[in-house]
């Protein structure tokens, strides 16, 4: 596994919306029925990057199929650029009739979480189709895990597919949170894993 690079900023992208051009939650923060639908994930993917990759959150697995996306939430206050970033997304990937509905639901999530923001939050885990069974998945997470223990920091995340949401429970996150919507997305669930806090 290696800390991602600017120049994979291509790659990245192509990973995260190869691995979540079906996930309901992405689905829908986009326009909802998006006729560009790969197009308009492809932005969300760049978004992710750009704001991760400035708080040094973007891991590639050693076959290059696989991408993590976890960062320490408040490493970084919001710069011009997130402002910037954040923009581009409202007005080519979520769609200026959907963006209020996306703030209040980003607002609502935000709200769940630890109000310090001294925890990782770990965005998003993808593995292009090519990588699966192949360890680059396992590879990602053991890295995200050692980095939380080293910083004695827990961990964050959502899911809205219930089979990850088994998996994680697998590996020790616990659910805190369900949020219950209609639509695309019908169940969020929000989880941590706190063993790793000194």
């Amino acid at each position: 596994m290696r800390q991602a690079e600017k120049r994979d900023l291509t790659l990245v992208v192509n990973i995260i919306t190869e691995a979540f051009i079906d996930n309901p939650s992405v689905n829908s923060v986009i326009a909802p029925n998006a006729k560009h639908k790969k197009r308009r994930i492809e932005g969300l993917a760049k978004y992710v990057f750009l704001t991760a990759f400035a708080r040094k959150g973007v891991y590639i697995s050693t076959d290059e199929t696989g991408v993590a996306v976890c960062y320490r939430y408040n490493a970084k206050k919001e710069s011009v650029s997130d402002y910037w970033n954040q923009a581009v997304l409202a007005i080519g990937t979520i769609g200026l009739r959907n963006v209020f509905k996306v703030l209040k639901r980003d607002a609502y999530i935000k709200s769940k979480r630890q109000a310090d923001g001294n925890f990782l939050y770990f965005w998003f885990l993808g593995v292009k189709d090519s990588g699966k069974g192949n360890g680059a998945a396992y590879e990602l997470q053991k890295a995200i895990f050692e980095e939380a223990e080293k910083m004695g920091l827990p961990i964050y995340l959502e899911t809205s597919i219930a089979k990850n949401y088994r998996v994680y429970k697998r590996f020790g996150f616990e659910p805190y949170h369900i949020w219950k919507t209609e639509g695309i997305c019908n169940e969020l669930w929000f989880m941590r894993k706190l063993n790793y806090v000194n």
